[in-house]
């Protein structure tokens, strides 16, 4: 039996790209002849470039045309080549979707696999940097965008949730160490996609390092995004950690002047505090304490604590108990079950899930980041898997934002700067010095 080889064919494939390639670059430089003379143009010189492109990497001749100070080359436009790039913008908008998948040496094989073009690990780092460049540029034309009035969408019920990640990264002038991504996750609910499957309504993700930007985010994004009315009611969840507590998420309700604000201690969180602290003792007391919980009652919660008090036989345990106590306490308020609140508990306690998109490329196997690659990496982790991240390359804001910084002659900070002058109608309650020391204590 004879044995086909695939590779071969490819080889032939890849051999007629070659030629139908620079077929097109030839046919169209000629093309391009009368209409750049018409135009006044005068053909100063004709230049190679090599460039690697999803289909290949190919040298080609194209023909470059002068008129006064202003130089045009008609082929680079028209397969949108940049000055000095050896790389096209789709080649490295698939080399910034590979590293979201995979460690930067695996996309420099995958490269060389699929389309037999070798780049290195910088290169991957290259594409990475550009779309650092182009989420802060997408920042500053979201500002812009926001200053536009639009129709804005009526929904019953927001949902908000936050909570962190911790990545090991290190800046410049530090060694490695832990660093939390703010995540925060909005929604209007859930609703069936399969047999026993769910999605997110209207899910939108904001992460980055800074939590009091990423609040911001989000407050920008619900201001400009819903109507809020009187009877409108914001959920929130998340485990009660620093920049994640409930007064946190009263902030953004007072904000946005929403008069129902219900928040919830992430069930998730609270069992496995549960779990972990009542493990030495017997499974009787862990049970009770989960009815409790399940029909908020908190006389029978401290009838439990009380029981186990009595069991505590040393003082490091009385110090944990006490502290495990003061807590589940003070946040009892927020363990009540959405049932007995009057709504469902589909769409709560969904951040877990949320987070492994990102943990899953971001931890483990001796990992670590520098601080902005980190940032940046969990940020097109969140729109690849939104399928926004072709938006952030090829989108129509990009002609927009052009248009803008030509206009202003100003760069994405300092338009970002200028137009977060512009006096908001809302912003995030700086907590008093009151409000701070109760939110400490009672989540301490």
């Amino acid at each position: 039996m004879t044995t086909f080889d695939e590779r071969e064919l490819k080889e032939q494939l890849f051999e007629q790209n070659a030629i139908n390639f620079y077929d097109f670059v030839t046919k169209y430089d000629d093309q391009m002849v009368p209409v750049m003379k018409a135009r006044g143009y005068t053909c100063v010189h004709s230049m190679e470039r090599t460039v690697a492109f999803t289909f290949g990497e190919f040298t080609f001749r194209r023909r470059r045309w002068k008129k006064g100070d202003k130089w045009v080359v008609p082929v680079d436009e028209k397969l949108g080549l940049k000055k000095n790039v050896r790389f096209s913008w789709e080649f490295m908008y698939q080399i910034a979707r590979l590293s979201t998948m995979m460690p930067y040496d695996k996309v420099t094989q995958v490269i060389q696999l699929t389309y037999h073009i070798t780049i290195t690990k910088p290169t991957v780092v290259q594409a990475v940097k550009l779309c650092d460049k182009l989420l802060e540029e997408r920042a500053a034309y979201r500002f812009y965008e926001e200053s536009i009035n639009r129709d804005k969408q009526k929904v019953d019920v927001i949902y908000i949730e936050g909570d962190g990640v911790m990545v090991k990264a290190r800046d410049v002038d530090t060694d490695n160490r832990h660093y939390d991504l703010s995540h925060f996750v909005v929604h209007t609910g859930s609703h069936k996609v399969g047999s026993n499957r769910f999605e997110l309504k209207d899910k939108k993700e904001f992460v980055a390092l800074d939590n009091r930007l990423v609040r911001e985010q989000v407050l920008d994004y619900l201001y400009n995004t819903y109507e809020i009315t009187d009877q409108t009611l914001l959920i929130t969840n998340s485990d009660g950690g620093h920049g994640y507590t409930p007064y946190i998420f009263k902030e953004i309700a007072k904000a946005l002047k929403i008069k129902r604000h219900e928040h919830f201690w992430d069930e998730y969180h609270v069992n496995q505090k549960l779990k972990k602290f009542f493990k030495p003792y017997s499974e009787e007391l862990l049970d009770r304490a989960f009815q409790a919980i399940k029909q908020h009652d908190k006389g029978k919660l401290r009838t439990v604590l009380d029981t186990t008090e009595a069991l505590v036989l040393t003082e490091e345990e009385l110090e944990a108990f006490e502290d495990f106590k003061r807590k589940l306490l003070n946040n009892f308020q927020y363990t009540k079950p959405a049932e007995l609140r009057g709504f469902s508990h589909a769409g709560i306690g969904i951040m877990e899930s949320q987070h492994r998109k990102i943990t899953y490329r971001m931890k483990k196997r001796g990992m670590y980041w520098t601080v902005w690659g980190a940032e940046t990496m969990s940020q097109i982790i969140v729109l690849s898997y939104e399928d926004k991240l072709r938006d952030l390359f090829f989108g129509s804001w990009r002609e927009d934002y052009e248009k803008l910084v030509e206009l202003e002659s100003l760069s994405a900070g300092a338009i970002k700067i200028k137009l977060n002058q512009i006096k908001r109608e809302y912003s995030l309650h700086k907590l008093s010095k009151k409000e701070s020391l109760r939110a400490f204590w009672l989540n301490k």
